[in-house]
């Protein structure tokens, strides 16, 4: 069977541009400066890594999906940096369940992470552990791409005391089955392996095979991986790069305390996964010092929850059953009382009735998650019970519920198990929006106290920002009730007749709710609606929208009648009902169709890149002498980074001897490594044979162009990009002298900005406070500037009703169509008469440049499109009378 493949969501391919884009820079700027470029941040050398090692890190919170980043990120770095077809790769992993998980996976051709290999080098792929890799073959080695997954810990010489590791010692002992790895090497090859003591022979060790291939190595959850000693152990392998996959990177750079910081080249954001649908949001959290009554409602939960899942399954045919977390406390001989997992499994069977098959226990001598299939759909489990096990592999999106009565001691220990209730299943939102959010119940006398833990646990164990986590972690209360003293009825809107609940089914539903809910309500079976006596709490609230969860009008109605009983207006209840802010994108019609104004629609032909000029390429390449690599003045530390990528590349080129190349087979390998969906394959081929035929014309013999055939590749790649956007800048200019009049909008084709959706990278930290801004995070923003000082204007504004900070390249952001890319006004604003604003603020150093220009066009064009109910301005220099003067028109 083929292998599926998998849709890469924007933030990943936006950390994977990122790595592509640095690796391209470090052969010619090295990777300090490369690093720079990309982050505008200093590069930290590691201790012991050789000096131009790209070693980066990619930061992801926890359930973005960093094992298919570093599943494509092969590939990448193979195709941009190593220059090789058949690396070799160290995938280290931090534990022996996720490194079985890994193996197992990549191993899987019908998997997504063996999809992503396969892109990249199709059926040459072996994956193996170390126990494998110990005896791997000459074959295995060179014939593609090579993977060894295991964990760093079988990799050192020795532990962290200094005693001898028996089984990393076992990478470095002299192995007779890998001789045949050591023949026929050269002098310069040779003088990078161990050494037989008192010989000139190599060592036929895993270490020396890895030394000769000098492997990409990948560090996943590599905050565990920044001691000395893990330096010492990546060093002996003379890695070409090192990336580093972790929610929580090292960013304390302290030498003189051996901390030493994280090259941090991307990192994606809360708020990113959200919008990508990948995570269950906010976390509603709720204490009781009870732990019997803590339980007790956690199950409650889940009873609850179940249904609404049920009701989703009828509906969208999706499986999902909804699993409680429970954290036990460890045992103590010293403390009789305290609350174990046999306590709680006793408590959960004897007193709340739960067959002992809905119950695993997986702590201690008990393992029952071992062999389950916890996500099948004739599994009976809904209680998990566990004190810190789950942090190692186990991964179920069915966890909803994470209830603890163990001492909340460390934030480490509470997002080992929290973090397991945030994935989404099928990261994909449910139509009950109950589905949607994570669940938290702690024995606690602290709200507060405990919501601040679970808010640290969530920013030091999953990597998620400060402020974000402010507001993932719902405040809820206690479970309690305070009995009201009035008892006037409050009606709520009626619920839709086609929303999947019967009046039958409404009143069922409240019977099963805790008393202290369901003795305030009544229920209008004629008109389908709720009837609560007295001031809702937010407790009931709560309660009550769990309970109709099955229900998709429910969660509204009951917002508004928790609004009502209190005498609340909407904009002062927690959740207030906003105005939709829905912003037409531009289109244009095209054979009697009003379709999307994207390149599509002016790149809809295949381009003859074979009738372009292809002699240029002589101006082009560059031909480097590969002879010289090994001359360095290693006092020039600038020339040290750059060489290290020449240098590295001649040596992996050397490993395999390669076949007489012919001009159509360099051709053909070379189109393979170009994305040309523009041009047909015949097309490209003609174009290239003629670049190389200039090429070889101008005095570069085929040989040596095969021999600098990535090079060849790269400049052949700028040239046809180069080509590329001359073409999109005419046909693009052409569209408008041909008919402007043929744009149009319609709320069709539009943007919908809403909390859920809105992504961005880093959230606004200063300390001016908006009133305006549209979700309770401003994305992107920095807390001074001009643009800062444009999002002051806009938000003190009396026309603007509410505005938003427009972040740039996310799915949900608007955007308008240049020739060769899209643009992102900064700002967004609704006006309180219903017209639209869109604002770019530019500084006045770049406001004439030429791609300013087309902006300021098609952010015009589009509000023209708009008929009168859109507004476009590009305010410079502090200009910002521009906004009141486009207002006012």
């Amino acid at each position: 069977m083929a292998a599926h493949t998998h849709e890469l969501k924007t933030y990943q391919r936006q950390s994977l541009d990122a790595f592509r884009t640095f690796l391209r820079d470090v052969p010619t700027m090295g990777a300090d400066f490369a690093f720079y470029k990309a982050t505008k941040l200093p590069y930290r050398n590691a201790p012991a890594i050789a000096d131009g090692t790209p070693y980066v890190c990619l930061r992801v919170p926890t359930g973005g999906g960093k094992t298919i980043l570093a599943s494509h990120a092969v590939g990448a770095a193979s195709r941009e940096f190593m220059q090789a077809q058949n690396p070799v790769v160290l995938w280290l992993v931090p534990s022996t369940p996720i490194l079985d998980q890994t193996v197992a996976a990549l191993k899987n051709l019908d998997h997504p992470y063996r999809a992503a290999l396969a892109k990249d080098f199709g059926r040459n792929v072996t994956i193996m552990t170390k126990a494998e890799a110990l005896a791997i073959s000459r074959a295995d080695a060179e014939g593609g791409a090579c993977i060894i997954v295991s964990t760093i810990q079988s990799f050192r010489r020795e532990d962290e005391n200094g005693k001898e590791n028996p089984e990393g010692v076992k990478v470095y002992a002299d192995n007779g089955s890998l001789m045949d790895h050591f023949s026929g090497l050269s002098e310069a090859q040779r003088e990078a392996l161990f050494m037989v003591d008192g010989t000139s022979r190599p060592v036929a060790s895993l270490a020396n095979i890895l030394r000769l291939h000098r492997p990409m190595i990948i560090v996943d959850e590599a905050h565990n991986a920044r001691t000395a000693l893990s330096f010492d152990t990546l060093a002996r392998f003379r890695p070409s790069l090192i990336l580093e996959l972790t929610a929580t990177p090292q960013t304390e750079h302290a030498p003189s305390k051996d901390k030493y910081a994280s090259n941090i080249l991307h990192s994606v954001s809360a708020a990113e996964l959200k919008a990508e649908e990948m995570i269950k949001m906010p976390i509603r959290l709720t204490t009781d010092r009870d732990w019997r009554k803590t339980i007790g409602a956690a199950c409650d939960c889940q009873a609850m929850l179940e249904e609404a899942a049920n009701a989703e399954q009828r509906e969208t045919g999706e499986y999902i059953r909804p699993l409680v977390l429970f954290q036990s406390q460890s045992a103590s001989k010293t403390d009789p009382h305290r609350l174990t997992w046999e306590v709680i499994e006793k408590h959960l069977i004897e007193d709340r009735g739960i067959a002992p098959e809905r119950i695993a226990v997986h702590t201690g001598p008990r393992k029952d998650l071992d062999g389950i299939k916890i996500e099948a759909d004739d599994c009976p489990v809904r209680f998990v019970i566990t004190q810190q096990k789950l942090k190692e592999g186990w991964d179920c999106p069915f966890a909803y519920i994470f209830c603890s009565v163990a001492e909340q001691a460390s934030t480490t220990a509470v997002e080992q198990i929290l973090g397991r209730v945030l994935r989404l299943p099928k990261a994909q939102w449910k139509k009950r929006d109950a589905l949607n959010q994570a669940y938290a119940f702690v024995a606690s006398n602290s709200f507060d106290e405990t919501a601040a833990q679970l808010r640290d646990g969530l920013v030091e164990g999953a990597g998620f920002n400060r402020l974000e986590a402010e507001q993932l972690v719902s405040a809820q209360g206690a479970l309690g009730f305070s009995e009201h003293e009035e008892q006037e009825p409050y009606h709520s809107d009626p619920l839709d007749d086609d929303d999947g609940m019967d009046a039958d089914d409404l009143e069922a539903a409240i019977a099963k709710m805790p008393a202290s809910v369901k003795s305030r309500i009544t229920v209008n079976r004629e008109t389908k609606s709720i009837i609560y006596r007295g001031p809702m709490t937010k407790e009931n609230r709560n309660l009550l929208q769990l309970g109709l969860a099955s229900s998709q009008t429910a969660s509204k109605a009951i917002t508004r009648l928790y609004a009502r009983s209190n005498n609340f207006q909407m904009s002062a209840s927690e959740d207030q009902e906003k105005p939709a802010f829905i912003v037409p994108l531009l289109a244009r019609w095209k054979q009697g169709e009003l379709r999307l104004f994207n390149q599509e629609q002016f790149l809809d032909l295949p381009w003859r890149l074979d009738e372009c000029d292809a002699g240029d390429i002589v101006n082009r390449f560059r031909l480097v002498d590969q002879s010289q690599t090994g001359q360095i003045d290693v006092s020039d530390k600038g020339k040290v980074e750059i060489e290290f990528a020449r240098r590295m590349q001649a040596e992996l080129s050397a490993v395999i001897q390669e076949p007489t190349w012919t001009l159509p087979r360099l051709v053909n390998w070379i189109d393979s490594g170009i994305q040309h969906p523009d041009v047909t394959k015949p097309s490209a081929n003609i174009f290239m044979v003629k670049a190389i035929e200039a090429l070889i014309a101008a005095g570069h013999p085929l040989d040596v162009l095969a021999r600098n055939k990535y090079d060849l590749r790269r400049a052949l790649q700028s040239y046809i990009h180069a080509l590329r956007g001359t073409r999109e800048d005419e046909i693009y200019n052409a569209l408008f002298a041909a008919d402007a009049g043929a744009f149009a909008t319609s709320s069709d084709l539009a943007i919908v900005f809403d909390e859920r959706t809105y992504a961005f990278n880093q959230p606004y930290a200063g300390g001016t406070r908006f009133q305006k801004h549209y979700t309770p995070i401003v994305g992107d923003l920095k807390p001074s500037g001009e643009e800062f000082d444009c999002a002051v204007y806009l938000d003190r504004m009396e026309a603007v009703d509410h505005w938003i900070r427009n972040v740039d390249r996310k799915p949900n952001s608007f955007w308008l169509q240049l020739p060769k890319h899209r643009f992102y006004p900064d700002f967004v604003a609704s006006l309180k008469d219903g017209r639209v604003l869109v604002v770019e603020y530019k500084g006045e150093d770049r406001f004439e440049q030429e791609d300013e220009r087309d902006k300021r066009r098609i952010g015009e064009i589009w509000a023209d499109a708009m008929g009168g109910k859109g507004l476009f301005c590009m305010p410079t220099a502090r200009d910002f009378s521009t906004i009141d003067k486009t207002v006012s028109t």
